[in-house]
């Protein structure tokens, strides 16, 4: 799993936080990650957990409505289809990375958390080879371009997708 999430493993443990990784933001940068796994994210509440002490949430089911902006939650339920077709791809050799690896990379290094990348991925692996095209200003703008375009303007993934589909 956490090849498919792009995550380099340094400890696990009983205690709090449950999991210690680091992921590449930049060439050479490396942040540390506080991870706490739950089957469902409000658990975190119920163990009276110091939400100050985590910067992730791994949960089944996403359901702590209030959970403070700082802490990421990668909800498994949710990007299960997209991990499951790329284990066929999760190379034995190390150093060749999966497409998912490297879209994954590409979209951390972008600054894109793991439900925006989750997103686009679905909607890259559903797009066939021949991108549609949005006529603007004149100009054909594939989703990707569109998508970078609409970013940079404050939208959602949400309402970027909306916008793309009534194009």
């Amino acid at each position: 799993m956490h090849d498919a999430l792009d995550f380099k493993i340094e400890s696990i443990q009983a205690g709090f936080p449950d999991c210690i990784a680091r992921r590449q933001v930049s060439q050479d940068r490396w942040e540390e990650l506080r991870i706490e796994f739950e089957f469902d994210s409000y658990s975190f509440v119920k163990h009276k957990h110091d939400s100050d002490g985590v910067d992730m949430i791994v949960c089944w089911k996403h359901n702590w409505k209030e959970c403070p902006e700082h802490i990421e939650i990668i909800e498994l339920s949710k990007l299960i289809n997209s991990l499951e077709s790329i284990s066929s791809e999760i190379a034995h050799d190390e150093k060749k990375l999966t497409a998912y690896n490297k879209f994954t990379r590409e979209k951390r290094l972008e600054g894109y958390t793991f439900k925006e990348i989750a997103v686009l991925w679905q909607q890259n692996k559903n797009e066939t080879e021949k991108q549609k095209t949005v006529k603007s200003n004149n100009d054909s703008t594939t989703w990707k371009e569109f998508c970078k375009i609409k970013r940079k303007e404050g939208l959602s993934f949400k309402e970027i997708s909306e916008l793309w589909k009534a194009k």
